[in-house]
């Protein structure tokens, strides 16, 4: 078995299937666990699913930073939050990603594990028995593959997949040094065009990232540092704790939207876990929990396709979509929750609810051209078929079969706002 991606939605699926001798698995990593990723609060809740990998020990001796929870502007100016010891896990920690997934890889090396390095792929095809994967210049065979290479992972789309974005939010960091120690919790503080998140590291610096969609980040400059650092320097919870001249030379760009992956055609022995499976938004802080949890899930799902009867696949991504809706409605809750800007397109597209019967009659807006909600390609189409009345129900459903990649509730909010009631 092959699983791709060695983050901890891949390890984790490689420790499960660790536990069983008669599979040979090989993790195929395209970077070398050396390059810094964006850090992370991990959640108190992680801990029962760290135990069930056997890695707890391994995880506590070299994560110390404790956090105590999560501290947000959201909705007012005022700062409140929700403490980790008043949970029934106690404490969290702060993250050093780069040291956490190496954590990971090395343990489920240690337990014989085949852990590839440097292994990009390139191609992977399937010749009705098995597959066969090019990367790193070598060709290896497998019966399963999992796909675990993240949110923009295209093995599983290049099979027959579609991938469901539901927003296009996207993350600009750095890595800065404070001026004074931050209080042991990640703070998120709200802006006219998105919000921003700051949270110690182990190292003693402070990850800082502005949250926005990828048009706005590109309408107002805010992957340029001197832009993206007057930004954070307008912040009332964050700014104090950093020199207003330390503008960092570099920053990350990293997709951070949320979607889920739809298998459209008969199902090859490839499953998708984590972020490639299913994406959360950050704020949601729970994306390594969900990684870890989807990757063992993942592997249960291929030993079982292997040697069982196959049925745990459909369970598995029943289960993924009903998650997923249910995360998607909290999700919408939280954004509703900040209506200081509830003009700006950032919030608007967050918090505007399907109001329409699906029976209404509905005919093309005259005065507007593109939406928020959907690509221009998609304005353009419903344009189109709207110069007549007709139902929105109807509209809708022709939508969805056209452009499958968009979800029923993006593709009914760019309807509601491309048309106008017919009379």
């Amino acid at each position: 078995m092959i699983i791709i991606g060695g983050g901890p939605a891949g390890t984790a699926a490689a420790l499960t299937l660790a536990k069983r001798r008669e599979i040979n698995v090989a993790v195929l990593e395209a970077g070398h666990y050396d390059q810094p990723k964006v850090g992370e609060s991990l959640s108190p809740g992680v801990r029962s699913l760290l135990q069930y990998l056997g890695v707890w020990q391994a995880f506590e001796n070299e994560h110390t930073l404790s956090m105590l929870g999560n501290e947000a502007a959201w909705g007012s100016e005022t700062l409140g939050g929700m403490d980790f010891i008043l949970t029934l896990h106690g404490e969290g920690w702060a993250l050093d990603r780069l040291a956490f997934d190496a954590m990971l890889a090395r343990e489920a090396a240690a337990r014989g594990i085949h852990l590839k390095t440097g292994m990009r792929v390139n191609a992977c095809n399937y010749d009705g028995q098995c597959w066969k994967v090019d990367a790193g210049g070598q060709t290896l065979k497998a019966r399963y593959i999992i796909d675990a290479a993240g949110r923009v992972s295209s093995i599983s789309l290049a099979h027959g997949a579609i991938r469901q974005r539901n927003d296009a939010l996207t993350a600009i960091t750095a890595r800065i040094k404070s001026t004074s120690p931050l209080p042991h919790t990640a703070r998120i503080e709200a802006f006219q065009h998105g919000w921003i998140y700051a949270s110690p590291l182990p190292s003693g610096e402070v990850i800082v990232c502005l949250f926005s969609d990828a048009h706005v980040i590109h309408q107002l400059g805010f992957n340029h540092p001197d832009r993206w650092w007057k930004q954070i320097m307008e912040t009332r919870h964050i700014a104090p704790y950093f020199d207003p001249q330390e503008v960092p030379s570099q920053l990350k760009i990293v997709p951070a939207f949320s979607s889920r992956l739809v298998e459209t055609r008969q199902a090859l022995p490839m499953i998708a876990a984590g972020d490639a499976a299913v994406a959360r938004d950050p704020l949601s802080s729970s994306g390594i929990p969900n990684a870890i949890g989807s990757g063992i899930q993942a592997a249960r799902v291929a030993a079982d396709s292997l040697f069982g009867e196959g049925r745990l696949r459909g369970a598995y991504q029943e289960a993924l979509s009903m998650d997923h809706h249910q995360y998607l409605r909290a999700h919408w809750k939280t954004y509703q929750v900040e209506k200081r800007w509830s003009s700006s397109d950032f919030w608007r597209f967050r918090s505007n609810e399907i109001k329409r019967h699906p029976k209404t009659m509905v005919v093309a807006r005259a005065s507007v051209k593109d939406s928020i909600f959907v690509p221009s390609r998609v304005s353009r189409w419903v344009r189109s078929e709207t110069v007549e009345a007709r139902s929105q129900y109807e509209l809708a459903i022709a939508a969805r079969t056209q452009f499958p990649d968009l979800p029923d509730e993006r593709l009914l909010l760019g309807i509601e706002d491309l048309t106008v009631v017919a009379h």
